[in-house]
């Protein structure tokens, strides 16, 4: 069950079982610890009885006796455990000088010690196998209202994603044929606006599925011309400045599309004026550097649905760090007020 489970389900499930299981743990801990307390109080007193009822019959193979002088004692009457010795002082009738020093065997009582304290120990992890399947029951009963929204936000997104892709092919089917009938700037925007709804339309499926891509030798020189294009129809005013030293990779074309896409279009929606991007590529590396506003929290920006300002739906590099994941794409990012850099190593 557990391994059907998708990762931000993972990450939920693991997060109360944590929290639920480290807390039960703590509180189980603290139990058996004064548990063990009470029963060592309890064999010290039991010993001490005997050593009293000793000191009355003098019969006990575990117990010895001494005579010390009275000088050197500062309390009678009660059990003194020092060094590797567990003791108890008695005054002797008609003696004023000395004292009765009862020996109890310490050998003996620290066997009984170490039994208690093994039962204790055995006791505890059985508790804390029982707490540990109790966690992970409540997690997962936890998680069941959370799985269900979650069902029904993504079944309602392949239901766009559906009813999107209809009216989609066809607007871009027919565009073909109107290209070929006459040449048109209106045309050129329609087709670059349902483009754009395309990258929303592919957006959303990679944010709810998991795909196997498949590796082939990508043009990767091509890949980016064509990025280019696309991008500088939608933002006339930003420069793009290319350095591709290597034409092919190996990797998904479709992935490696969708990351550039997102990573570009990031780079285009939150510049500075006077725009400049810049797009290096050599050996397994690809490097896009803008001159924008920087990102505030590098950690988050990754996160699902974070966005540092209203624009966008906060999905972009969620999907980005998805697909380098599937991918084993090594991301790095580095980003400043004065611009963002993201580098991407293929291994």
């Amino acid at each position: 069950m557990v391994t059907n489970l998708k990762r931000y389900e993972k990450e939920s499930l693991l997060k109360s079982f944590s929290l639920f299981f480290s807390t039960l743990l703590l509180l189980n801990i603290i139990i058996f610890s004064l548990h063990y307390h009470d029963q060592k109080e309890e064999l010290q007193n039991e010993i001490f009885n005997k050593i009293k009822l000793y000191n009355y019959t003098f019969e006990d193979k575990d117990i010895t006796i001494d005579v010390v002088p009275l000088k050197n004692i500062h309390e009678l009457f009660s059990l003194k455990i020092e060094k590797d010795e567990i003791f108890a002082y008695f005054d002797i009738p008609n003696s004023k000088q000395n004292s009765l020093k009862v020996i109890y065997d310490f050998t003996k009582y620290k066997l009984e010690l170490k039994k208690v304290f093994k039962q204790n120990i055995l006791y505890f992890f059985l508790s804390s196998i029982v707490l540990f399947l109790l966690s992970i029951i409540y997690s997962l009963y936890a998680l069941k209202p959370l799985k269900e929204a979650l069902y029904l936000l993504e079944t309602f997104l392949k239901d766009i994603i559906h009813d999107l892709n209809t009216p989609l092919s066809s607007i871009l089917l027919n565009l073909k044929i109107l290209h070929k009938k006459t040449s048109f700037e209106a045309l050129n925007r329609i087709e670059y606006s349902a483009l754009s709804i395309g990258s929303l339309y592919k957006n959303l499926e990679s944010s709810i599925n998991q795909s196997n891509f498949e590796i082939t030798t990508v043009n990767i020189k091509e890949l980016i011309d064509q990025k280019i294009e696309y991008f500088s129809y939608l933002y006339p005013d930003t420069t793009f400045e290319l350095d591709i030293q290597t034409d092919t990779i190996q990797t998904s074309n479709d992935a490696i599309s969708r990351i550039l896409e997102n990573l570009i279009s990031n780079a285009c929606k939150y510049a500075h004026k006077n725009p400049k991007i810049s797009l290096h590529v050599k050996d397994k590396t690809i490097i896009i550097k803008d001159n924008g506003i920087g990102i505030r929290d590098t950690k988050k920006v990754f996160e699902r649905f974070y966005k540092e300002n209203e624009r966008g739906l906060g999905l972009g590099l969620d999907i980005v760090k998805k697909l380098c994941k599937q991918l084993n794409i090594e991301i790095n990012l580095k980003s400043s007020p004065e611009g963002t850099t993201f580098e991407l190593t293929l291994r």
